[in-house]
């Protein structure tokens, strides 16, 4: 998928977004537009210690910021979580690939587990 609309639409409810660029001011005006609505319900969103004061209007609207507190980390893609069943993985700069399924979502989810438990809230 290259349209970022289309994502968009997917993320609703309780979403995790772990990345550090994400692909435009499109995607990231929509996610921003989706939590002030609730549309997202929840956002817990995972980036670098360089990036997270960007995170900074997320954080005001009511998500959960979290930073990895070494510096020059290189998180070369973005992954977003939505409920149990959808993972949404960016594969190049306007690409995405949607995966769904209750056990391949939990098991993707699931490995994350470890970075959140090493970050820093913002």
């Amino acid at each position: 998928m290259t349209d970022p609309n289309i994502i968009l639409r997917l993320m609703r409810g309780d979403v995790t977004m772990i990345g550090a660029n994400f692909p435009n001011a499109t995607f990231q005006k929509g996610v921003l537009n989706l939590v002030r609505s609730r549309a997202i319900a929840k956002l817990s969103l995972l980036t670098t210690v360089e990036q997270a004061a960007n995170m900074a209007p997320l954080k005001a609207a009511g998500a959960a910021v979290y930073y990895l507190p070494v510096k020059n980390v290189r998180m070369t893609g973005n992954s977003v979580f939505v409920g149990n069943n959808t993972v949404i993985l960016q594969v190049g700069p306007q690409q995405w690939t949607v995966i769904q399924g209750n056990q391949i979502a939990a098991q993707a989810k699931a490995s994350t587990n470890l970075y959140f438990s090493n970050a820093k809230r913002y």
